[in-house]
């Protein structure tokens, strides 16, 4: 998100927007709800973590993550100001079942 949008302008929110929103996990983390924080661009989700490359729809990515309401989003905007008033990467506002 970072590089992107501010090759647009750092005043300017570039149509990107962070999510971190509470997961169900796959595989080892078979059904542990966590924290995970992933892209929207335009009903597409760009999920870089761990080393991936996931660019999905977001119906699809929500519906395997079982994503529900439990999720924040930011324009950059917004993410900029969050940045700087917590010193800190986030998450924020999410506070997910499991405390993870």
């Amino acid at each position: 998100m970072l590089s992107e949008c501010l090759t647009h302008g750092r005043d300017r929110d570039c149509g990107l927007i962070l999510v971190h929103a509470e997961v169900t996990g796959q595989g080892p983390l078979h059904g542990v709800k966590y924290g995970h924080a992933f892209i929207l661009d335009s009903g597409t989700v760009i999920d870089k973590s761990n080393g991936r490359n996931i660019a999905m729809s977001q119906e699809e990515y929500y519906k395997l993550g079982k994503i529900g309401s439990n999720a924040h989003q930011y324009s950059f905007r917004d993410f900029k100001k969050k940045v700087l008033e917590t010193q800190h990467w986030g998450p924020w506002d999410l506070e997910t079942e499991s405390g993870l």
